[in-house]
């Protein structure tokens, strides 16, 4: 019963963020004429990845492709692998599981399905989704380059790193919860995860939590 109402709750949730747009008609609507679906693109409450939450439908094979970001500048500590927060993007956005890299290890973890549309199935490998939601051609909405972060993750923010303290760097903002963050930026256990800046329900440009004009999303964390 509790995963029950945890999908209602999921779903209502992504339909309607707070009076924002959601996920309808955004750009991680997958949905399609064959599979209407929307939330099972991410989301299955039955039979569920164990590397992300919540109730994650998609699997990532290969964890130790990903090469966590690295600097003598850094005063937090960076984890050895993404978190589940991180992970639950990078297993659409990864280009490590996307079809047609030189990198793949394991093309279907992207386009297939732990659980289908229904009742499911385990695995799902028939379920059609608007491939021009993800992919450049005829009425693509994003470029490879945009929505294929890679397994270097080297040359984007950290993740999965420890919010600093104003010991270890003055040059940020403390945060009202040092465990949750602020109320429109997160942390997850006191990282910065993916998520952190993303909303993937909000359907606002790059799906951020609040805009970067005058850069006010950087400076909720960073000082200067």
């Amino acid at each position: 019963m509790r995963h029950y109402i945890i999908w209602g709750s999921l779903l209502i949730y992504a339909l309607s963020i707070n009076g924002k747009g959601g996920v309808v008609g955004s750009k991680h609507d997958l949905s399609s004429s064959t599979t209407t679906q929307i939330c099972v693109f991410c989301h299955t409450p039955h039979g569920a990845s164990d590397i992300a939450q919540p109730l994650w439908n998609r699997n990532i094979s290969d964890l130790t492709a990903f090469q966590m970001y690295g600097s003598p500048t850094i005063d937090s500590t960076i984890d050895p692998l993404p978190n589940a927060p991180s992970l639950a993007c990078l297993s659409c956005h990864d280009g490590v599981s996307a079809e047609g890299d030189a990198s793949a290890v394991n093309p279907a973890d992207t386009h297939n399905l732990r659980n289908g549309p229904g009742p499911g199935s385990v695995p799902d490998t028939t379920s059609q989704p608007n491939c021009n939601a993800c992919h450049n051609t005829g009425s693509g909405i994003y470029p490879r380059k945009l929505w294929r972060i890679g397994a270097n993750l080297m040359d984007d923010h950290p993740v999965s790193i420890s919010y600093p303290t104003p010991d270890q760097d003055p040059d940020f903002n403390i945060p009202p919860d040092p465990q949750k963050g602020w109320p429109d930026i997160k942390l997850f256990n006191g990282k910065v995860e993916c998520p952190t800046c993303h909303d993937p329900h909000n359907g606002q440009p790059l799906f951020l939590r609040k805009p970067n004009e005058y850069s006010q999303l950087c400076f909720t964390c960073h000082k200067k």
